[in-house]
């Protein structure tokens, strides 16, 4: 499994509720609203990886 994914899965991620964030090297390195924006400051502080790009679910959200 990719370690981007793992560190999403284990990291509290409650203050993005309802925003976009990219992890890249197991950090988040951008998180907002506009994903392209996310995406874009997000290649800039890490331009030869490809970042974990997801959004948030609300709380109120059920992944099945």
């Amino acid at each position: 499994m990719d370690k981007n994914y793992q560190f999403y899965m284990k990291t509290n991620i409650n203050k993005y509720v309802g925003q976009w964030v990219a992890i890249c090297n197991q950090k988040i390195v951008s998180h907002g609203e506009n994903v392209k924006k996310v995406f874009k400051e997000a290649k800039k502080k890490c331009p030869a990886e490809r970042p974990l790009l997801t959004k948030v679910p609300d709380k109120e959200t059920m992944i099945f």
